[in-house]
């Protein structure tokens, strides 16, 4: 058995540009984020699973007043982000003016990117294919 996932090696994966969802080795459900079990079973073998970076903008919201780690940054989009493999993820939303919002259309297709933030961290990034 490989080793079990937790929330610190999700985000150095993400950190190394390898972003891995997890996933349930009992019932095969994909889930975004690292948790203690599984929503669909109630299983809780867990193993990293790769994913495609490809998926649909489900939300989206435009932070003009943002954390202190953050706020050099603002404004920027989060997006709410379907993957090909049927988990939701939270990124950033890049490729379109945070001032624009009206010109960002749901369900459009994205690729997964990383961005390296001001504050140096690398963040999970989506943009427009």
């Amino acid at each position: 058995m490989s080793e079990k996932p937790t929330i610190e090696q999700y985000k150095q994966n993400i950190e190394e540009g390898d972003f891995q969802a997890y996933k349930c080795v009992g019932c095969g459900t994909i889930k975004a984020i690292p948790t203690g079990s599984c929503y669909s079973c109630g299983g809780n073998e867990m193993e990293w699973a790769r994913v495609s970076g490809k998926g649909n903008l489900v939300s989206f919201t435009v932070i003009h007043v943002a954390p202190e780690e953050f706020q050099d940054e603002a404004p920027y989009i989060v997006a709410i982000v379907e993957l090909e493999e049927g988990t939701r993820v939270s990124a950033r939303l890049v490729g379109f003016d945070p001032l624009k919002p009206e010109e960002i259309k749901l369900s459009i297709p994205l690729r997964l990117e990383y961005e390296k933030g001001s504050s140096g961290r690398t963040y999970l990034s989506f943009r427009p294919v």
